[in-house]
């Protein structure tokens, strides 16, 4: 299962949650696909408010719960273990290279996308129930 909440300016946009197509071969390759896919729900939106003649503010906020993942996408290095996905690495470092978006990590206790993917305990789940609701 992978999944994603975005927002802007503190107002939910998009949260998506699925099963991946694809056999990710660790946690932190699913995680990186699953961010790319995100990614691409930002630019998207980014590409219609532009469209509309609004600005839309750069640097975009990607925060993932998977400090892997956050690692290959802020490094340049490639290792043996990770070659296979470079072209996702590419992609997500590309646009940090170009000032369009910023990946963090954030704990897993903070990741309001554990909502849509995990069996969460009740505080926590009420706890991402409570944000993301009040932001419908």
């Amino acid at each position: 299962m992978s999944g994603y909440v975005t927002y802007l300016m503190d107002a939910l946009v998009t949260a998506k949650s699925a099963m991946q197509k694809v056999v990710a071969l660790s946690v932190t390759e699913a995680e990186l696909m699953s961010a790319v896919q995100c990614v691409q729900d930002m630019l998207y939106v980014m590409r219609v408010l532009e469209s509309f003649g609004l600005t839309v503010k750069k640097t975009m906020m990607l925060e993932m719960d998977n400090k892997g993942a956050v690692d290959l996408a802020n490094n340049w290095s490639v290792g043996g273990r990770t070659r296979h996905i470079e072209t996702r690495q590419h992609f997500l470092r590309d646009l940090k290279e170009g000032g369009i978006l910023k990946v963090t990590w954030i704990p897993g206790l903070e990741y309001e996308a554990d909502l849509f993917t995990k069996n969460l305990a009740g505080p926590d789940f009420n706890k991402h129930a409570l944000t993301v609701l009040t932001e419908l």
